[in-house]
């Protein structure tokens, strides 16, 4: 089974100096801690350039021999551009998109240029990816979880992932996660120590994926936080990979 991890990152960092910026950077530390493949974002896309990064993550993806999934990152206020941004990088084999609200200024519940972009994605089959926060830094803008209740009940056919939640919103995670059955959980950020456990006891070991954070955090938490859960081995296979695979290969 291979080891996919749902929260990488690759490019410059602005908030501060980063040692691994480079995409040769991020394969060499996933093959230093055992993990086959990525889904992973471009931060020019986030920060800079949403259509440059894009492409660049694509164009790894492409000479990463199947190591790297790319995925787009989608600003809804850029109403002229940010759907035909999509659908090129749908066109261009993405399999999914990010949306970072609180990097962007806009809100999940209460905007009416998200609701297009969100239709588009629906059609399209890609997966959405909302981070609560992009890596676990308490100086970081962050999302209030609830909002994702609105989007998961107006596009119910939409496969959305929560990412970036740790033990403060964990229970509002929850709530959002048994309302709705499209919603999953990324774990990079989760510093509970029985948060693994809880998961899969109250949404099922189907809906949960292996996120590290990488290059931003240290991927061994990441992936030790799943190992070391108790929880059976079909269970951690699911959640190290299985899901993943699956849901990148649209099953």
């Amino acid at each position: 089974m291979a080891i996919i991890d749902f929260s990488a990152y690759v490019g410059l960092w602005p908030y501060w100096k980063t040692k691994y910026t480079t995409q040769a950077d991020l394969i060499g530390l996933l093959d230093r801690e055992g993990i086959d493949q990525a889904v992973v974002a471009a931060t020019r896309s986030i920060f800079f350039e949403p259509l440059q990064g894009n492409e660049d993550v694509v164009q790894f993806s492409r000479e990463a021999h199947g190591r790297i999934h790319a995925f787009a990152v989608i600003n809804p206020t850029d109403e002229r551009n940010a759907c035909d941004i999509l659908k090129k990088a749908h066109d261009s084999g993405m399999r999914g998109f990010r949306l970072l609200p609180q990097q962007h200024r806009y809100h999940l519940d209460d905007d009416p240029c998200l609701n297009e972009v969100l239709a588009l994605g629906q059609d399209l089959g890609m997966i959405l990816v909302v981070p609560i926060r992009m890596i676990l830094h308490w100086g970081l803008p962050q999302l209030d979880v609830r909002e994702i209740n609105t989007v998961a009940q107006n596009f119910p056919k939409l496969k959305i992932i929560l990412s970036g939640v740790n033990y403060g919103e964990f229970r509002d995670a929850l709530a959002v996660m048994r309302r709705h059955q499209n919603v999953g959980f990324e774990t990079s950020c989760m510093q509970m120590v029985d948060g693994i456990e809880i998961l899969v006891n109250k949404i099922g070991a189907e809906r949960v994926y292996m996120g590290t954070g990488l290059p931003l955090m240290y991927p061994l938490p990441g992936i030790y936080k799943i190992q070391k859960a108790q929880i059976t081995d079909r269970e951690r296979d699911l959640i190290m990979g299985g899901n993943a695979a699956r849901m990148l290969a649209g099953v």
